[in-house]
């Protein structure tokens, strides 16, 4: 078994750095036969993960979640296994994956996990493993990537950015198509899950499953800011489902009008809507704990 590590140093206010040095200590005194390769730039873990699935049985993105994102994008249509190694701000595919946030037992997953099938979200602009959004999602992880943000990860981070992004909320009129269903909403946000989690823990979709074949499109209508501060803390253990403000819907084809509004895919920015997705079920596999 080879196994590839593709890292973002600079994930996780440049904690991956750290992170890293320890994977491969790990890794070289477990005897494993892997190669450890450095992002330098936007993108690069897509061409450096393609070129390693080609001779490699594990490819691992070490970093958060838009680094396991660009590594998705790289591997599914090879043959390589996904790898996560947390290492950045959110770490949500980790969580939906039940995988360690400790990133050495991690690497104990990749070493002596099992192999099973998980659902790909593939859009317009790019791949996606747990969450494409519109809306005030979008200005929180703006928010979070900025250089006002604190150097603080994880939960705190996030409601942090929320807390400071409030003052913007607004309602948007969207126009969701799910599968041949037309529904007109009036939305501060839409998420489209392929996990439960986003934000660095919030389960906004409590019941969606990495390999159930569908999207969870969370739709969060009009709300004040203090509102949504309020409903905040029943998002991580997912009781806000039945929340006025909050629908959900299922399906496979997602698409969401009208352009003009930014998207976000696993914590990356990209392009602007019209956003048209469909889920491709067992696109890639991916090692999980046994």
């Amino acid at each position: 078994m080879r196994i590839a590590i593709v890292a973002n140093p600079l994930a996780g206010r440049e904690r991956a750095r750290q992170t890293g040095k320890l994977v491969q200590q790990k890794l070289s005194q477990s005897g494993a036969d892997f190669t450890y390769l450095e992002t330098e730039y936007a993108g690069h873990a897509i061409s450096l993960a393609a070129a390693a699935a080609r001779d490699h049985t594990i490819v691992a993105g070490l970093g958060g979640d838009g680094t396991i994102r660009e590594v998705i994008e790289g591997i599914w249509q090879s043959q390589a296994v996904l790898g996560v190694i947390p290492a950045g701000t959110g770490n949500d595919h980790a969580r939906g994956l039940g995988i360690s946030k400790d990133p050495l037992a991690a690497v104990d997953t990749l070493l002596h996990g099992r192999s099973v099938a998980m659902d790909v979200g593939r859009e317009d602009d790019a791949f996606f493993g747990c969450v494409g959004a519109v809306g005030f999602p979008v200005d929180v992880l703006e928010y979070l990537n900025s250089g006002e943000s604190s150097r603080s990860v994880g939960k705190i981070a996030y409601l942090s950015a929320i807390a400071k992004t409030l003052r913007y909320l607004k309602p948007h009129s969207v126009t969701l198509t799910v599968d041949d269903q037309e529904h007109s909403v009036n939305a501060v946000g839409v998420l489209v899950m392929n996990m439960p989690f986003a934000g660095g823990g919030l389960q906004f979709a409590p019941a969606s499953r990495y390999n159930d074949g569908l999207f969870h499109v969370v739709v969060v209508g009009r709300i004040s800011s203090f509102q949504l501060l309020k409903t905040l803390p029943k998002v991580y253990k997912g009781n806000h489902v039945n929340h006025p403000a909050v629908t959900i819907f299922k399906g496979q084809r997602i698409q969401i009008n009208p352009a003009g509004m930014k998207k976000m895919f696993d914590g990356d920015v990209k392009s602007e809507t019209p956003f048209r997705a469909e889920i491709i079920p067992s696109g890639i596999r991916v090692m999980i704990p046994k």
